[in-house]
C-alpha cells in the first residue's frame, strides 16, 4: 500500500488561533507467510508544522521550543499478525493476534513506538458468540529526545471506550484543557453478540451487549489499572451493502 496525505488541523474558529498542518507518505508491504500468518514492514516521511496563534497549548510550544515549528520524521514500520476466525465480518469463533512497531530512525523526532492487540471469539451456543478484545499501546523519545505530542494516542468513543466522547480520555493541556493524549494507552472490550429478533441465525445482523474500560497516559506516568474509565451498553452490528456497520448506545459507570 501507499500512502500520500496532507492534514490540516484549526481546532478553534477564531481566525488569529493556531493550526496544524502534516505531509507525509509511506509505503508498506504485507508478506503471507502462512494460511494465518502475514508480516509487514514499510518506510516513510512525514513532516509536522506548527503554524503560531492565539490558544497554542503549552505541550505544542514545548514542542516548538525543543525541535521548532517544522520537524520531520522518518519512521521504519514492522508488525505480525495471526488471524484464525471462521470470518472477517462475522467472526464466531477465533482469535486475531497483531504487534506493530514504529521507529523514526533519522529526522528531527526520534522516538519509537508500538501497540499489542490480541482478539479472541467464543462460540456460547449456536446463535450467541462471545468476544474480548485487549490492546496496549506504548511511546517513548529516544536518543535522549523527547516523545513528540502529535505522536500521542487517544481514547473514547467507538473503537475504544464507548460512552465516552470521542478522544477525550486522558491528559488535558494545563493552559486550556484541550485533551492533548498520552504516549500509553490500555484498552479491555468485552461483547456478547446474537442475531437479531426475527432474523433467524443470519449473522450479518446482530445485537450485541458490551463492558468497555480503558485510558490513556502521560510519557512519565505508570498505567495505573485504578485509573480506568469504564462503561457499559448495547449496540447493533449490521453488515450492510456500504459496508460494516456498528451503533452504540452507552452509559459510562466510572
Amino acid at each position: 500500500s501507499i500512502d500520500v496525505y496532507q492534514r490540516n488541523t484549526k481546532p478553534y474558529l477564531n481566525i488569529d488561533s493556531y493550526a496544524i498542518e502534516t505531509t507525509g507518505g509511506s509505503i508498506r508491504f504485507g508478506v503471507p507467510f502462512s494460511e494465518f500468518d502475514t508480516v509487514f514492514f514499510g518506510l516513510g516521511i512525514d513532516q509536522t508544522t506548527i503554524v503560531p496563534g492565539t490558544l497554542l497549548p503549552v505541550v505544542y510550544q514545548d514542542f516548538a521550543n525543543q525541535f521548532g515549528y517544522t520537524a520531520n520524521a522518518f519512521p521504519l514500520t514492522v508488525g505480525w499478525s495471526r488471524d484464525t476466525r471462521d470470518s472477517a465480518l462475522v467472526p464466531s469463533t477465533g482469535k486475531v493476534m497483531r504487534t506493530t512497531g514504529e521507529w523514526s530512525v533519522a529526522g528531527d523526532l526520534r522516538y519509537a513506538r508500538g501497540t499489542v492487540q490480541y482478539q479472541q471469539f467464543f462460540p456460547v451456543s449456536r446463535k450467541v458468540t462471545a468476544a474480548i478484545n485487549g490492546e496496549l499501546s506504548l511511546g517513548a523519545g529516544t536518543d535522549g529526545l523527547s516523545y513528540p505530542v502529535f505522536k500521542n494516542y487517544y481514547s473514547g468513543g467507538l473503537g475504544s471506550v464507548r460512552g465516552f466522547e470521542q478522544g477525550t480520555l486522558g491528559p488535558r493541556d494545563t493552559f486550556n484543557g484541550l485533551v492533548i493524549g498520552g504516549a500509553k494507552k490500555f484498552t479491555l472490550n468485552t461483547e456478547f453478540l446474537m442475531p437479531f429478533p426475527g432474523a433467524g441465525n443470519d449473522r450479518t445482523l446482530r445485537l450485541y451487549g458490551f463492558y468497555d474500560m480503558g485510558n490513556v497516559y502521560g510519557e512519565e506516568s505508570k498505567v495505573d489499572l485504578k485509573l480506568l474509565r469504564s462503561s457499559y451498553g448495547v449496540g447493533l452490528s449490521w453488515v450492510s451493502p456500504m459496508g460494516p456497520l456498528r451503533f452504540a448506545w452507552a452509559r459510562p459507570v466510572r
